[in-house]
């Protein structure tokens, strides 16, 4: 069982209320945090239109609005939107061109470009640019969702058909043609825009193209993976029926399946994990290395230094994690999304369950339990950490086993995502009360 909820007097934490905008029911389902954990937008249904609502402030009424999202910065903000028939996009309530269809707006990593895909009345499709930039050439097709800027925001790729080839098109330069591209492998730049992969289908075979060199043919390819230095590449290929690991150009051992998802480089790209499938067993390989077998792996994460590997494993009905080959305590619950390592890599959190209670397991010892928790993550010295908590219908923050005094309806954060510091001693994150949601800045100590 897990430990029962500490008996504790609630902390009267120094924190700062902002009212951003009314948050009723309704709109919940359409709303998107900014990256920064600032800014709330939503759909407004007004009459039989909707409109976007962007921290309060209502946009212009249209006939459907959708897509709303925010730029890296967190400054700009943009959104599909239909009238009379036509759709556009609105760019911070900048319209750009009508067009029979758009796509989803993508903003750059440095927030000052934004491209999506728009079907003109001939039936053929166009990456548009926003800022009055030409449209690409037309093309009988654009994979959806598959507009990506390079890191540095300097180069656009996307997928395109012509003349019934595919081709990638990066700087509106053709690299092809091929008979299909692979849009489950994406797109995959080198932090500096220099490199690019991408999976192609060549006759019946696949095979990954890096620029524009077609590396050894497969049946077919997975989890296209470039390195964070951009100097190594990885991916999982089908041959002969077993699947295998290829990483700088050499094939590793053959297994029944690699887990998707799941290749992982070091933060320096010295080091490649991945879970894969043995019998009815499945391990992690790290260089080449096999652990221990278990009944399922999880997420994994590397410690920020390189030197620690840990992920969320399954045996029979039991879930751990297990930290560099070596088993940690046993839950009937892993969250392995949530594993979180201290910017300095000394110390480990995450989510677990036991029965209906959970709780967050910090160096290898559980903290009190809930009937919820959410969003752990420490602080930039690693000395406290942080999360949300639920209890009797009500919203707190956790500090170091330390609850707040002051409660919400709910914590709105992304499920998965980690509340956000501003220095080692202050964090923030939306919260509802009363019908209304609030940006709170919050003192750890």
């Amino acid at each position: 069982m897990a430990p029962p909820a500490a008996s504790q007097v609630p902390a009267h934490r120094q924190h700062i209320e902002k009212r951003l905008a009314p948050f009723p029911p309704e709109v919940q389902d359409s709303a998107v945090v900014s990256p920064d954990g600032r800014r709330i937008a939503y759909v407004r249904k007004v009459g039989q239109q909707q409109a976007a609502v962007i921290d309060g402030n209502q946009d212009s009424l249209y006939d459907r609005v959708e897509a709303i999202s925010f730029s890296a910065n967190s400054q700009w903000h943009a959104y599909a939107a239909e009238s009379a028939g036509k759709w556009l996009i609105v760019i911070n309530g900048r319209e750009q061109p009508p067009q029979a269809r758009v796509g989803p707006p993508i903003f750059s990593s440095h927030s000052k470009r934004l491209a999506y895909t728009a079907l003109q009345p001939d039936g053929e499709h166009v990456v548009a640019m926003e800022a009055n930039n030409p449209p690409g050439r037309p093309y009988e097709r654009i994979l959806a969702g598959n507009l990506v800027f390079s890191p540095d925001s300097r180069r656009l790729a996307y997928g395109a058909r012509r003349d019934g080839k595919w081709y990638l098109v990066i700087d509106r330069a053709e690299v092809g043609p091929y008979d299909f591209l692979g849009s489950s492998t994406g797109i995959q730049f080198s932090p500096d825009g220099a490199q690019v992969a991408f999976a192609a289908l060549v006759g019946k075979n696949w095979c990954v193209v890096v620029d524009g060199r077609p590396q050894k043919p497969y049946e077919n390819v997975a989890s296209l993976l470039l390195s964070p230095d951009g100097k190594r590449l990885a991916y999982a290929a089908l041959a002969e029926g077993n699947w295998r690991v290829v990483v700088d150009g050499q094939q590793q051992q053959p297994y029944e399946s690699i887990g998707e998802g799941t290749l992982q480089f070091s933060p320096s790209g010295t080091s490649l994990a991945y879970a894969a499938q043995s019998g009815q067993k499945w391990l992690v390989l790290s260089d080449g290395k096999e652990g221990k077998p278990y009944d399922g792996i999880g997420a994994m994460r590397f410690s920020p230094n390189g030197r620690l590997l840990a992920y969320a494993a399954r045996l029979g009905s039991a879930e751990m994690v297990v930290v560099n080959n070596r088993d940690q305590k046993v839950f009937d619950r892993v969250a392995g999304h949530s594993l979180v390592f201290s910017p300095d890599s000394s110390r480990l959190g995450y989510i677990a369950r036991v029965g209906r209670a959970s709780f967050v397991v910090i160096d290898g010892k559980r903290n009190p339990r809930y009937e919820m928790v959410a969003n752990l993550n420490f602080s930039p010295d690693g000395s406290h950490y942080v999360y949300a908590a639920t209890n009797n219908g009500k919203a707190f923050t956790v500090v170091d086993q330390k609850e707040a005094a002051h409660h919400y309806d709910a914590i709105w954060n992304v499920p998965e995502a980690k509340f956000l510091f501003d220095n080692r001693k202050q964090f923030h994150y939306l919260a509802v009360k009363e019908g209304d949601i609030f940006l709170v800045e919050e003192e750890v100590e």
